[in-house]
């Protein structure tokens, strides 16, 4: 299998928790090296002191108050790390502030370009279209504002890394079960867009190599194929020992709590079943967000 992004190399020492064992033990081990806590690189401090450009962050938003909460907890994160450069959080819908709240607040900071970063896994219809329109339309009101856009977070090492350590939690003080007898179901939000479908598998893939299984399943809980529905079907007649099932969302609401009703439906005595947790509003999402605002692109990122 191709590497499309390179993983964990050289060795590290670090105390673990003494439940982790194997290669649990080994990735904890080389994901908190990769991870220092709050560490940005040279180029994102250098960025940060520029106080003429600020930072709009879209999520998509949500009705579930703890959702909204799990946006905001990152923000704060991201922000402090940005600092001096404004940074306002806002959503596309649902949820307040929206984007045109957010353009106004940095705005009225003096800020005179927008770094726009949409807080989203892959690159779909609002992240193509429906959140540049609104920041357009909102930087129309105030003198037009130029703005750069960074791409969403697909298949970014930080992101990888959050995924692998919520999969190694998952499992810690768990009985010991040879990874070929494990099979990973990867569950995906979905969408009719084909190229965030393919970055989902892809990003699956390489979670396959910073994890290994017996069997990667990759689905969805809507608009692609397969469904969670015939993914959990076929996990529970696999014959795996143990299944673990991890939605890849970034934020907690309504899909993460039925995705864990449907496994708690199909679940039987014969096989281990694991509810891995989402990402959450975690420092390796921060970090990952003061990236894309250091890489972010002028124009818009062209999504082929």
């Amino acid at each position: 299998m191709s590497r499309d992004v390179p993983c964990f190399q050289g060795p590290h020492t670090i105390t673990l928790n003494k439940n982790i064992v194997g290669w649990q033990a080994i990735f904890l081990n080389e994901y908190s090296q990769m991870n220092p806590s709050n560490s940005l690189s040279a180029a994102a401090r250098s960025t940060a002191t520029d106080n003429c450009d600020g930072v709009l962050l879209v999520g998509h938003g949500t009705r579930d108050a703890a959702g909204v909460a799990e946006f905001m907890s990152v923000a704060e994160q991201a922000a402090r790390r940005l600092a001096p450069r404004p940074l306002e959080a806002c959503f596309l819908e649902i949820a307040q502030p929206t984007i045109a709240a957010g353009v106004a607040g940095l705005a009225d900071r003096g800020v005179r370009r927008l770094t726009v970063v949409p807080l989203l896994l892959f690159a779909a219809g609002h992240a193509k279209r429906d959140i540049p329109t609104a920041v357009a339309e909102a930087a129309a009101r105030h003198g037009n504002i130029p703005a750069r856009h960074a791409p969403p977070l697909e298949c970014h090492p930080k992101i990888l890394a959050l995924s692998g350590r919520r999969y190694a939690e998952a499992l810690i003080g768990r009985q010991s079960v040879d990874p070929a007898e494990t099979m990973l179901v990867m569950v995906g939000r979905g969408s009719s867009d084909s190229q965030a479908a393919a970055e989902m598998r892809r990003f699956s893939r390489l979670r396959q190599e910073l994890t290994p299984v017996g069997r990667l399943e990759t689905c969805f809980v809507a608009k692609q194929l397969p469904t969670l529905s015939e993914s959990l079907a076929a996990a529970a007649a696999s014959g795996f020992r143990r299944v673990v099932v991890q939605p890849h969302l970034l934020f907690t609401g309504q899909l993460v709590g039925d995705i864990r009703r449907e496994v708690e439906s199909v679940a039987g005595t014969a096989t281990e079943w694991i509810i891995a947790a989402h990402l959450g509003p975690e420092p390796e999402l921060a970090d990952a967000i003061v990236d894309l605002v250091v890489n972010a692109s002028d124009p818009p990122p062209q999504f082929v």
